[in-house]
């Protein structure tokens, strides 16, 4: 798309001024609207900055010598950090300020391991959660089961923790409402980066990489995109509330 703008001859410093703002604020309505609307399925929300002043971190699950659950020649931590990318782009086009564990196929181990490798991965990514000192946390991981039936994105929560079921209940009626393919519903779990993190916080499980046909749509990009988007609904309607 292109745009030509005809603009005035103006003669004075503070008309310049003016209209400096005026294009400088079109550029930026633009830019929201390019970023904001991933696709003709996902609906739009209402022009501004909703998350303007919010720090939130983005936790895409595994990674480097991690795989995660691999099945269908898909990795999980591949489609973890996709999605991750995706809703860091909408969560800064919303005005928040995003800190990601991790941007990359690498893990968190800043040393040579001598112990646990998981146990110092999970060290590492609380310590760049607690100095961030976020609104709150996201957790993205991909679920899988022995069996190929199951199905269905699911948002999981810190156990008797009320901010953290309200991120997840609002995140999971975005999901069930964009994607039309699950009935499930948020949870509260005995999960580390959940209890440890010290702020609201929701583990998403995107889907079940082990059900072929949903393992399909997550390797699609168009069908991550509305995913994201979906997480990204929620978590303005978690602030807006």
């Amino acid at each position: 798309m292109r745009l030509i703008l005809l603009l005035p001859e103006v003669t004075h410093k503070k008309s310049a001024a003016v209209l400096i703002g005026a294009v400088l604020l079109l550029a930026v309505l633009i830019l929201i609207l390019l970023r904001g609307e991933p696709g003709e399925h996902c609906p739009a929300v209402r022009p501004g900055l909703p998350l303007s002043g919010r720090v939130i971190v983005l936790d895409p699950g595994h990674g480097g010598y991690d795989p995660g659950v691999f099945r269908h020649r898909v990795a999980e931590k591949e489609l973890n950090l996709a999605v991750s990318l995706v809703l860091r782009d909408y969560l800064q086009g919303g005005g928040a300020r995003v800190v990601m564990t991790r941007e990359t196929d690498h893990d968190l181990l800043t040393l040579p391991a001598a112990g646990p490798k998981k146990k110092l991965d999970m060290k590492n990514r609380l310590a760049i959660i607690r100095a961030a000192h976020p609104d709150l946390l996201i957790s993205i991981h991909t679920n899988a089961s022995p069996s190929p039936l199951w199905s269905g994105a699911q948002v999981f929560h810190k156990q008797d923790c009320t901010e953290g079921r309200k991120l997840a209940v609002l995140i999971q009626e975005e999901l069930t409402r964009v994607l039309e393919n699950t009935d499930r519903l948020a949870k509260g779990a005995d999960y580390l980066i959940l209890n440890e993190s010290g702020v609201p916080a929701a583990l998403v499980e995107i889907g079940f990489i082990s059900n072929p046909h949903e393992a399909r749509l997550l390797a699609d990009e168009r069908y991550r995109l509305r995913l994201a988007w979906a997480v990204y609904l929620g978590i303005i309607s978690y602030f807006a509330s």
